[in-house]
């Protein structure tokens, strides 16, 4: 046999024995095999949006208050790198990977995202940009970012817990800075009996899908990277809201689930962050909602 035959012997060989690299939870059969686009629909309800004041690490921004939403569909991961660039032609992200969520991705590039998306599907955008301006045609059946209330109700499913987890998570069920998990400020000198104790800190992002989804199907709604939701950032009011979409005005818009890069205490499902809509970081991106017409 020729020398160069030989090798391409060796090659096909190789390519089929290698194993398949399996992720932690099981849920995907390769590291290489692309996440499907998938859309989870959920149904509409009232819940209590923000904190209880008992709630440990609670922010002052976090009043509780009761409201209700519309049914509305949201992506079951986090935007992947592979469906921003196949939309896009760019990967801005810092991490880059298959199956990684994309990353250092700013408001403005997220909804822009949202609407190219729809132009490829067919539907009708749901965002009017005039360079900075950015209105919300809510009768679009295009795609969007969640409102803050839509991220929350969804992120609980139906827990009104600290997290969807429980009381407490864990460096197995999110992506997150494991060395301070929830409550550990208030057990620096007896961890030995905390209901979570320090684990992994990763320091970058992980395949999409690598933990456990919520009651609702939904993966990383806590952890991984941070999510832009629609929403400006403002007080909350005391009374009940109704589909509430933020304030009017404003320089800042709401980023929901904390990432990579944060304590235990910000991956909260009620904790809120307040980000300059032009901001983009290496743990922040997004997921995509539309609504139920």
């Amino acid at each position: 046999m020729k020398p160069k035959t030989m090798k391409h012997v060796i090659m096909l060989v190789l390519l089929l024995t290698a194993p398949l690299a399996v992720s932690a939870s099981g849920s995907r059969e390769a590291d290489t095999a692309p996440v499907e686009h998938s859309m989870v629909s959920i149904q509409g309800g009232t819940f209590f949006m923000g904190s209880p004041e008992d709630e440990m690490w609670r922010e002052p921004d976090e009043t509780l208050h009761e409201v209700t939403v519309k049914g509305f569909s949201i992506s079951r991961y986090e935007v992947t790198q592979d469906e921003y660039k196949e939309v896009t032609g760019e990967n801005p992200s810092q991490f880059q990977g298959q199956g990684l969520p994309v990353e250092n991705v700013s408001w403005y590039e997220a909804v822009a995202y949202c609407n190219s998306l729809s132009e490829r599907e067919g539907l009708q955008p749901a965002y009017r940009i005039d360079g900075k301006q950015v209105t919300w045609d809510e009768g679009a059946d295009g795609y969007r970012l969640p409102t803050e209330a839509e991220w929350e109700y969804a992120c609980r499913a139906g827990t009104t817990t600290p997290f969807s987890t429980g009381s407490n998570i864990a460096v197995d069920e999110a992506n997150y800075f494991g060395t301070y998990p929830y409550t550990i400020e208030d057990h620096y000198f007896s961890q030995q009996d905390m209901e979570t104790a320090p684990g992994v800190y990763r320091e970058r992002t992980v395949p999409v899908g690598e933990f456990e989804p919520n009651d609702w199907g939904l993966y990383d709604m806590h952890g991984n990277v941070s999510e832009w939701c629609f929403d400006r950032y403002g007080t909350y009011p005391a009374e009940t809201q109704a589909d509430p979409s933020g304030p009017a005005v404003g320089s800042l818009r709401i980023c929901r689930g904390g990432g990579w890069n944060d304590f235990g205490k910000h991956l909260r499902s009620a904790f809120r962050s307040a980000i300059p809509s032009t901001d983009r970081f290496p743990s922040r991106g997004f997921r995509v909602a539309r609504s139920s017409n």
